[in-house]
């Protein structure tokens, strides 16, 4: 799950928002592991439903944030700043690879679709992008692997990421707005929780 970019040298990308990148990274580190922890071991062989819990999990996930950051002015504004980038249909390719039940998401991300909140909301889901690299090269130093790969594919890629910490960096928000937007990634991070909770559950009654 979600673990930030870095550059592609190897090293951490530079400090463009110092204040509210570390304060985010720092401040929703509790809610960031929680999550991480509920997939560990779901590229192990035999844990297949811990990896289509993963899948399921991330398309509901998509399917409560993606419609909110539309709304913002994040999108809005400078739609290079942030767009999809495909996850959702690569995951719902994968989902009916793997012939997983639909789950649905949540009708509504309780966010208003203000430019901290989608920052916020925003950093989780980008990133991800880091995570989904990892696991990608991992399944790829299995190949007698069968798990579908497109979403991590299309989550691969860390240069979203990057244009997100800069228009962080040019938002220049107040502290009471970056109240809001650490605010929101702590909630993003315990919808993907819940989510992860009732994607298990759907998996162990279909």
């Amino acid at each position: 799950m979600p673990r930030e970019a870095t550059s592609s040298s190897g090293q951490p990308e530079p400090a463009t928002t110092p204040r509210l990148r570390d304060r985010l990274r720092l401040e929703t580190r509790a809610e960031h592991e929680a999550l991480d922890a509920g997939f560990d071991g779901m590229l192990a062989p035999g844990a297949e439903a811990l990896y289509a819990c993963f899948l399921l999990t991330n398309r509901a996930g998509h399917e409560a944030v993606e419609p909110l950051l539309r709304q913002s002015p994040l999108a809005r504004s400078n739609p290079a700043a942030w767009e999809p980038g495909g996850r959702l249909a690569a995951l719902a390719a994968d989902c009916r690879d793997l012939a997983l039940p639909r789950f649905a998401a949540p009708a509504r991300l309780p966010l208003s679709p203000s430019l901290p909140e989608a920052l916020g909301a925003a950093y989780v889901l980008e990133g991800s992008r880091l995570g989904a690299a990892f696991l990608l090269k991992a399944l790829r130093r299995s190949p007698g692997s069968r798990l579908p790969v497109r979403y991590l594919l299309a989550s691969s890629d860390p240069e979203p990421f990057r244009r997100l910490l800069a228009v962080m960096s040019a938002a220049g928000l107040s502290e009471r707005e970056a109240d809001r937007a650490v605010a929101a990634a702590n909630q993003t991070f315990r919808t993907f929780r819940a989510l992860a909770e009732g994607a298990r559950i759907r998996m162990t009654f279909s």
